[in-house]
């Protein structure tokens, strides 16, 4: 692990950073609304050919087990959290039998049934892969946003004049924003400090001028729990200091109180008094079916459903009602069995062995979720799915350290030391890469 592999960009790392950046979307409905002269749709010429390939290569790297791109084969993953992921897609793609729209079901439920081996080739990048396919996907969406931004401000900003760059709308611009500030933290701590703070620096000032509250409020969460997590086991880890602790616990009560405060002032904005009317008008079409729901993404396609104008702006605005609107309590089930393999994973991580890759998982988990508190991502094949997932195939064993970095084939290979002491010496040694 500390042989300077994962300091280059190799085509794992580049495929990696595809994958975001299609899931991303955004770029996705730019190209066939902005270039193509298309109406941009999820059955559209570019969207469904392009989202199908991803997946497909995702599935053929695993299957064939020749990720052999940089000469390694693939480690197994857990079970549990794996095949949760994929009896999601399935139950998604069951539910044509009862759904408002099969078609749209039937292809959306098969894809969300493969994206576990997308998952699975994330899960297995290296540490310092990792970050730098990370920062280089979300880099390059806020470099392009912010091009768009500037050349073309009918084209990057909405109405209100707020950014959304290369995204369809403010609150898909601000979460890559988000990721790509965590991924510029993550290389200023590791070492890359001119690389990661002008990637933190571009990224806040992007995220700024998309006023997306959401993402702001998911990024701070994400920051002050990661943080005070991570660094306050590292020192602990060193001094022994129960002081260490006490403060430990008395930074998490003061973050729950500045939590609860600020969900309290927020609740009463108008982005939050729309969701919760959103909410309850969603809510009484998951009364009529709440097993198996109306069928997965199907209520969307009927806009005479739609009887108010908020439902016209084609989600829940929330991960929960939009499971139980499209899967019923089946597909929630499975999604929280994931995130909880996901969550307790990356926690056990940061507690057994505190360091910038502990920090980078926990911190991008905990934005993901909170991010889908408001907003319905695991409705549109997005990269948010795709990395809880992967969080959980990397952390969801028992054991901290048992998905490891990849092992170079062939005799001249060196076998990876389990645990503490490897994660250790690859800490040290990133600076140096």
């Amino acid at each position: 692990m500390g042989s300077g592999r994962s300091a280059t960009s190799t085509p794992r790392t580049r495929l990696v950073a595809a994958w975001i950046i299609v899931f991303a979307n955004g770029p996705l409905f730019f190209v066939a609304r902005r270039f193509l002269d298309l109406p941009g749709t999820w059955e559209g010429p570019v969207l469904r050919p392009v989202i199908v390939v991803a997946i497909g290569a995702g599935l053929g790297l695993v299957l064939l087990d020749g990720e052999r791109l940089d000469g390694h084969r693939l480690r197994p993953v857990p079970l549990v959290p794996f095949a949760a992921a994929v009896a999601f897609g399935v139950w998604a793609a069951i539910t044509t039998l009862w759904s408002l729209e099969p078609g749209v079901t039937l292809w959306r439920g098969i894809g969300y049934a493969f994206m576990p081996f997308v998952a699975w080739i994330i899960a297995d990048l290296d540490p310092g892969r990792w970050r730098k396919a990370l920062a280089l996907a979300t880099g390059l969406l806020v470099v392009g946003s912010l091009v768009a931004v500037v050349a073309r401000p009918d084209w990057g900003t909405d109405v209100n004049n707020d950014w959304r760059g290369l995204m369809t709308n403010r609150n898909g611009l601000g979460p890559i924003c988000g990721l790509a500030i965590m991924a510029g933290v993550s290389l200023l701590v590791s070492g890359r400090r001119r690389a990661g703070g002008a990637l933190a620096s571009v990224s806040t000032v992007t995220l700024l001028g998309t006023g997306s509250r959401t993402a702001w409020f998911a990024l701070l969460v994400a920051l002050v729990v990661a943080s005070v997590g991570v660094v306050g086991r590292a020192v602990y880890t060193r001094t022994r200091d129960r002081r260490v602790v006490a403060a430990g616990l008395a930074s998490a009560f003061v973050g729950v109180a500045v939590f609860a405060a600020a969900v309290t002032v927020m609740w009463g904005q108008s982005t939050f008094v729309q969701r919760r009317r959103i909410w309850e008008l969603v809510g009484e079409h998951i009364s009529d079916s709440p097993f198996g729901g109306t069928g997965w993404a199907a209520f969307w396609h009927h806009p005479e459903l739609h009887t108010d104008p908020l439902l016209q702006r084609g989600s829940a605005h929330g991960a929960v009602p939009e499971l139980l609107l499209g899967g019923g309590v089946v597909a929630l089930g499975l999604w929280l069995l994931v995130v909880a393999v996901a969550l307790t994973g990356v926690v056990r991580a940061a507690w057994n062995e505190p360091g910038v890759e502990a920090w980078l998982w926990l911190a991008v988990v905990i934005f993901l979720l909170v991010e889908n508190l408001t907003e319905s991502f695991v409705l549109w094949f997005s990269y948010n799915w795709v990395l809880l997932v992967a969080a959980s195939l990397r952390f969801g064993s028992h054991r901290w350290g048992s998905v490891r970095s990849p092992q170079v084939s062939g005799p001249a290979a060196k076998p990876v030391a389990d645990g503490v002491d490897q994660s250790a010496r690859e800490l040290a040694h990133e600076p140096h890469r």
